[in-house]
């Protein structure tokens, strides 16, 4: 797996691409990691102490050229994927529940390209929609309990399915025709990203 993901890596950055702006029919994958402001660190309360913590989401994204200039700018349009991971501890005189999430976003977007002809830049601004696919458990402390672990958890788990939006603007650097890095700022699916750009 690992050297599967290196070869790609490298294929993309090796550079296919004739040119550093955004153009019709040219291929672009973002890959990045991004802040979610869905929980907070510690929550302290007189009735016990929360713990949360989070990873993600990892986001890797594709888009394509599909316009010429339109106004001062190209039309660009493709989707991507982003996966998250929280983790949420609760303790309360001895009393004890952890909560883990996984969340795996699928997403379809949008976006236009502005022609301000600077070298090497590209900035952007867009759109998207799609899901959020939620996969829970949770681990309630009672060895009392006949279902519960040896550890006296006891382990029930669903899935959940709910919609995300996401508007967003960005700007990509390319240090050469096929290889940058990007970031992004949004309301939605994740209030910032950013990482690495391929172009081909």
């Amino acid at each position: 797996m690992k050297k599967a993901a290196l070869f790609i890596i490298c294929f993309l950055a090796t550079g296919l691409l004739n040119a550093q702006d955004f153009r019709k029919g040219g291929n672009y994958v973002n890959l990045g990691y991004g802040l979610d402001p869905w929980g907070s660190p510690l929550v302290t309360s007189t009735f016990g102490t929360v713990n949360t913590s989070n990873i993600g989401p990892i986001m890797l994204m594709y888009e394509r050229g599909v316009t010429d200039v339109l106004g001062i700018g190209r039309i660009g349009a493709g989707g991507g994927l982003a996966q998250s991971f929280y983790t949420q501890k609760y303790t309360y005189l001895g009393i004890e529940e952890r909560n883990h999430t996984s969340r795996t976003s699928l997403i379809a977007r949008a976006t236009y390209h502005f022609e301000f002809d600077i070298p090497k830049l590209d900035v952007y601004a867009g759109v998207g929609g799609g899901l959020h696919i939620y996969s829970d458990k949770k681990e309630d402390y009672n060895p009392f309990d006949s279902n519960s672990n040896t550890d006296g958890f006891v382990v029930t788990r669903e899935t959940r399915v709910g919609g995300v939006h996401y508007v967003f603007a960005g700007a990509k650097y390319y240090f050469t025709e096929a290889f940058g890095v990007y970031l992004e700022a949004g309301h939605g699916l994740v209030a910032f990203n950013g990482g690495l750009a391929f172009a081909f």
